[in-house]
This record gives structure tokens, sequence and C-alpha cells, in this order.
């Protein structure tokens, strides 16, 4: 004997719909997944990487004391201009050409005081260093001798990419440092 089974039309229609939909939303998904993952591979290297920063005139660390806040180990810039130099070193196998770099400097609390300097290193060899330079930096605010607040700035150096140079990922190194007028530069010594 044969059974024969009546389906209706409208009830067919809807559970097929509903599986579409499953099967689009899961290959979506997955989809999404895989392109998360390869999307945010970071290596442990940057591409491009920070070596080093150093501050002309030279910066002094030192034990600051604003009436009852003492700051252990302060890095102290006694100019009200100066020039950054960023030491930076292509870490991949590849040449890059127009590399974008930035210097912020923000004065810290106070984001309506804020300087943004752009610049270009021309190339980088595969495995090579070069120096970035910043020259006569304004500062923005003095500590003076008695408010560590007043005189407190923040600094961000950003690579940022140009996949048409070669760059592909950003790289960014901030630090703080005061600028405090009143503090005395120790004296050069002359070597002989």
């Amino acid at each position: 004997m044969t059974k024969i089974i009546a389906l209706n039309r409208k009830y067919l229609v809807m559970l097929t719909s509903v599986l579409l939909i499953c099967l689009i939303g899961l290959a979506g998904y997955s989809f999404w997944q895989t392109k998360q993952t390869s999307g945010s591979s970071v290596t442990g290297t940057p591409e491009i990487q920070m070596l080093g920063v150093n501050v002309e005139p030279a910066s002094v660390v030192k034990d600051l004391n604003y009436g009852n806040v003492t700051l252990k180990g302060a890095q102290v810039i006694t100019s009200k201009t100066f020039d950054l130099i960023v030491t930076v070193q292509n870490t991949t196998a590849k040449k890059m050409t127009n590399i974008p770099v930035e210097l912020q400097v923000s004065l810290a609390g106070d984001e309506t005081k804020k300087v943004i300097s752009p610049g270009v290193l021309p190339s980088l060899e595969p495995g090579t260093k070069a120096r970035v330079a910043f020259r006569q930096i304004k500062c923005l605010g003095d500590a003076l001798g008695k408010n560590a607040t007043a005189g407190q700035h923040m600094m961000i150096v950003r690579i940022k990419p140009n996949p048409a140079g070669g760059v592909d990922q950003a790289t960014e190194a901030s630090f703080r440092f005061i600028v405090d007028s009143t503090v005395k530069a120790p004296a050069a010594t002359n070597k002989q």
C-alpha cells in the first residue's frame, strides 16, 4: 500500500524560508569570524618600531615638590621650547616610503590646549634606523615651581598607516613630562 502525504504549500514555504535565513545567518557569522581573526592579527613586533626619544635641550630627571605633593623621578624640561628626536627602525623585509609621522603635544587636563605637528619620513629601507626630528616645539604650560598640573604635558608620537608606501600598521608611543622653568639644568661637564 502506498501512503499519500499532503503538504500545505504555505507551511512548506515558511519552513524553507526559516531554513534559508538560518543558513545565511550562519554563513555570515562564519565569514565575520574569519574577517575579524585575519584583520586583527597583531604581531609582537610592529612594522616600524620606536627605539628611543631624545629631547634637546636635555631633560632632567628629578624629584620635585609642589606644596604637599612630591613627584619622584619626574621628567622635567626646563626650557619653553625644545626639539624632540625620535629614532625608529623598519622591522620588515620591505622598503617603506612616505611614512606619515605625527607629534601631538597636549596639556594634561586641558583638551583645548593641543598642538599637532605632522611630518613625513621619505623612505626607510628594511632593517634600517632613522631619526625623525620635530623642531622648536613650544610648551603649553609652565609649573613655575608652584603647580605641577600647570606644567604637565602629554606627548604622543604616531606612525600612521600608508598602504601605498608599504606601511600597513599604526604605531604609537606616549609619555608625560613636566615643564618647569624654575628647575635649573645641571651644568655641562667638559671632557678633555
